[in-house]
Formats: structure tokens, C-alpha cells, sequence
């Protein structure tokens, strides 16, 4: 077995409790020895999922994922075709043993957004980085077709500092980076491959996305996350007296309360702040991207 990835720098998961202190990643062709249950997709290479698909899984999102695999744009820029990480070519027969779960190319390139014909290199951050990053293991995109020019996508996982006493272990998600060409990526890319990065983070029983959304004022006008993830489920608590001087949203405490109400002016408002989105089965945050990804399909936005 070709040990693939550099030890993780917080504590096991459940999967590697048992194992040395640093749990490490390693990439090996073929399946997993032990029968893991799996869904049809309409790739050739079936899609193996982690864990037991959840109930909320089965009944709010399986239909949507078949969707999605579905669409030309994802069979287009999403099925795991040509990447090279850390200057080895990967095959849709490698599986990555990620702390919480193993996974098949195709997944591992959904969880993390990294299209066909990107470079990747991981890295284990041990500290919280200038973006605010938490610690944890990142992976670093490099696309010259679809990403904005001198920019890298960074997505990446980490244990949840306020649950480390704890022995629940859950591991959570953070978006470090993520940049889309305007001109070159179709319109919905950013939209399509963040909802499989989120149902396959849930498949793999993660609890959170986090991120930092910029809000594009003063040098970085062109920023556009404060405005854009929230339309994805990403809330975030309001600052103290956010709303107040504004009637209709004066008693709102979230920024998910202000997009229930009036998102022309969280469009016009929005400032730089963390946001989560919560992969919990049923939660709001699923509420706001199912509909939203699901028009987007049905709209013909998809090809």
C-alpha cells in the first residue's frame, strides 16, 4: 500500500482510535477487503459511499445527487478524469483512507471541488493560517481552465477545536479558497459542485462546512462570497445592531432570518464574517441549497 498522504495533525478519528497517534492517509488501487455498500450512479465506475447512507439521505438527496452526476456539466468537469496530486496521476480505481471514511477518486474529487485536469497538492497545517484556516489537512487546486487567473481553490478538513475533550470526533470542513473563472466556467460550476461536495461530506458523516465570506469592499470589490454563499445555506450570526436601524428585520438575529425576508438588501449589506453551513440531516442549511440547486436543474442551467 502506497502511503499517499502526510500524517494528520489532530487527534484520530473514529476510524484510525485504534490506530498510532497520527492517523495517516494512504492511497491504494482497488476496493476496500470489506463489503461496503454503494449506489448506482450513471458513471461507469460505481460511486462507493463511506457510510451507510442516512435516512435524510435516502429521502431528500438521493434523487438530487442522481441529478447531478446526471448533468453534462458535472460529467463535463467532475468525474475524476486527469488529476494529478502531488505529481502522481490518479485512476478511478485508486481509494483514498481519509480519517473519517475511504473514498473512490470520483468522490474524493467531489468532496473537495477539484475539477478534470487539475493539480493538487496536500498539505497538513498545524496552526491557524492569516485566512483563518483552522488546522487540519487541505488540499490546494490548480486549474488554469476554470479557476480566476493566479488563483488556487484550498478546501480542506479538521477536528472541531470545542469538541476535542469530547468523544465524539467529528470532523468538519473548511473552504479556505474558491475561485471561478467568470468567463471560462459555466454558470452553474460553483452551484453543481458545491452541493455534491456537501451531500458527500454528509455521506461521510461529517458536521459542518465552514468559511470565511469576503464581502468584497475596499481592495477585493471583487469578491462576492458574503452575497453568494448564504444563497447556498451558509448563515452566520448578525453583528450587535446589524439590523436595527431597519424595521422589517430589526428583530432578525442570523443572516438566514434577513434572506427570508428581503435578500436585495443583504445583497446590497453583506460584510465579511464566518459562515457555516450545517450537514445535518434536515437542518436549514439543507433547506435553502436542495430548492436552489434543484431550480437550477429544472431551469436547464445544468448543460
Amino acid at each position: 500500500m502506497l502511503t499517499y498522504l502526510e500524517a494528520i495533525p489532530f487527534p484520530a478519528s473514529a476510524a484510525c482510535r485504534n490506530a498510532p497517534s497520527t492517523c495517516v492517509a494512504t492511497r491504494a488501487n482497488g476496493f476496500p477487503s470489506s463489503p461496503r455498500p454503494s449506489i448506482v450512479t450513471p458513471f461507469a465506475h460505481p460511486l462507493v459511499v463511506p457510510l451507510e447512507p442516512t435516512d435524510f439521505y435516502k429521502t431528500d438527496l438521493a434523487g438530487l445527487h442522481r441529478q447531478l452526476l446526471a448533468s453534462s456539466i458535472v460529467r463535463t468537469h467532475l468525474t475524476g478524469a486527469g488529476i494529478r496530486l502531488d505529481g502522481e496521476e490518479l485512476t478511478l480505481a485508486d481509494r483514498f483512507d481519509l480519517p473519517f471514511g475511504t473514498f473512490s477518486t470520483l468522490e474524493f474529487a467531489h468532496l473537495f471541488s477539484i475539477f478534470d485536469g487539475s493539480r493538487v497538492h496536500q498539505q497538513a497545517e498545524k496552526s491557524t493560517t492569516l485566512d483563518d484556516a483552522p488546522p487540519g489537512l487541505y488540499f490546494t487546486i490548480i486549474n488554469t481552465r476554470l479557476l480566476e487567473s493566479k488563483h488556487k481553490n484550498r478546501l480542506g478538513v479538521f477536528q472541531r477545536a470545542d469538541d476535542a475533550s469530547l468523544e465524539l470526533f467529528i470532523e468538519d470542513m473548511h473552504i479556505d479558497h474558491y475561485y471561478l473563472n467568470e468567463h471560462r466556467a459555466p454558470r452553474t460550476l460553483g452551484t453543481l459542485a458545491f452541493t455534491l461536495c456537501a451531500i458527500t461530506a454528509h455521506l461521510a458523516g461529517m458536521g459542518r462546512i465552514t468559511l470565511v465570506a469576503a464581502d468584497g469592499r475596499g481592495s477585493s470589490s471583487r469578491y462576492v462570497g458574503a452575497k453568494v454563499w448564504p444563497k447556498l445555506g451558509f448563515d452566520a450570526p448578525l453583528l450587535p445592531g446589524e439590523t436595527a436601524a431597519v424595521p422589517h428585520l430589526a428583530d432578525c438575529v442570523a443572516v438566514q432570518d434577513v434572506m427570508a425576508r428581503d435578500e436585495t438588501w443583504w445583497a446590497e449589506h453583506a460584510t465579511q464574517r464566518r459562515m457555516a453551513f450545517d450537514l445535518t440531516g434536515n437542518s436549514s442549511s439543507w433547506q435553502k441549497l436542495l430548492p436552489y440547486t434543484s431550480k437550477k436543474l429544472a431551469d436547464g442551467n445544468s448543460s
